[in-house]
C-alpha cells in the first residue's frame, strides 16, 4: 500500500509504479508535473522552452517563416530566372541542336512549371498560413497546426526535393554528352543552373528538417498530454 498521507491524483500520476511516494508537494504547469526546491528556481521559464507549450509552436512557425522568407523563397525565385534565361538561349539555338532537343526542351518547361507552382503556391501559402501562429501568443491551441497537417506539408516539400534531385540527374546527364549543346557558353549557363538548383535544394531540405522536428515534437506533446 501507499504510505503517508492520502495521495492526490497528481501524485498518483507522477509516482505510478512506486510502492510509496518518493516526492511530495508536486506542482503542475501546462503538461508538466514538477517539484520546485527553491522559491526562485526558474522552473517555469525552463519548461516554457520545452515541448508542449505555446511558445514551442511559435518557435517552429517563426523558424519556418524565416527560412521561407530569407532562403527557400528567394532561391526558388532565382532558379526560375535561371531556367527562363537558359530556356530562351536554347530556343534561340534550337536549329543547331541534335534531335534530342525536343525532349530536353520539354524537360525544362516541365521543371519550370513545378518550381513556379512550388514557389508561388506552396511556399507562399505555407508562409501566410503560419504567420498568425508566429505573430500572436494568444491563439487558441485548436488554431495551431496539428501533427497531421505538418506531416502533409513535410511530404509536399520532400516531394519537391526529390523532383529537383531527378532534374539534377537529368541535367548532369546532358552536361556529360559531347557536342550536345551548341557551345561552351551554353555549358557554362547549364552548370550555373545546376548550381542554383543545388542551392535551392539545400534550403528546401532545411525546411523539411524543421517540419520533421516540429512533427516529432507534436507527437511527444500528444504523449505528454495522454500520460498527464
Amino acid at each position: 500500500m501507499f504510505s503517508g498521507l492520502t495521495p492526490t491524483s497528481r501524485q498518483r500520476k507522477f509516482c505510478e509504479g512506486f510502492l510509496f511516494f518518493p516526492i511530495r508537494h508536486l506542482r503542475k504547469y501546462g503538461n508538466f508535473i514538477f517539484r520546485q526546491y527553491g522559491r526562485h528556481a526558474g522552473v517555469k521559464t525552463l519548461l516554457d522552452m520545452q515541448l508542449g507549450m505555446a511558445g514551442n509552436n511559435d518557435h517552429y512557425a517563426g523558424e519556418i517563416q524565416r527560412c521561407i522568407a530569407e532562403k527557400a523563397g528567394p532561391e526558388t525565385a532565382r532558379v526560375l530566372e535561371k531556367l527562363e534565361d537558359f530556356y530562351t538561349q536554347v530556343q534561340a539555338s534550337s536549329g543547331n541542336l541534335p534531335g534530342l532537343y525536343l525532349d530536353f526542351s520539354d524537360l525544362l518547361v516541365h521543371f519550370y512549371r513545378e518550381v513556379s507552382i512550388y514557389h508561388n503556391v506552396i511556399l507562399r501559402n505555407m508562409k501566410q498560413e503560419l504567420q498568425p501562429a508566429a505573430r500572436s501568443r494568444k491563439r487558441e491551441p485548436a488554431a495551431e497546426p496539428g501533427q497531421e497537417h505538418i506531416n502533409k506539408l513535410y511530404k509536399v516539400v520532400r516531394e519537391f526535393v526529390l523532383q529537383s534531385k531527378s532534374m539534377m540527374a537529368a541535367l548532369e546527364d546532358v552536361a556529360k554528352k559531347e557536342n550536345y549543346l551548341p557551345g561552351e557558353r551554353y555549358l557554362r549557363h547549364l552548370m550555373d543552373l545546376m548550381s542554383g538548383i543545388r542551392q535551392m535544394n539545400h534550403h528546401q531540405q532545411h525546411l523539411c528538417q524543421l517540419l520533421k522536428r516540429w512533427s516529432a515534437d507534436k507527437s511527444l506533446q500528444m504523449q505528454q498530454t495522454y500520460y498527464n
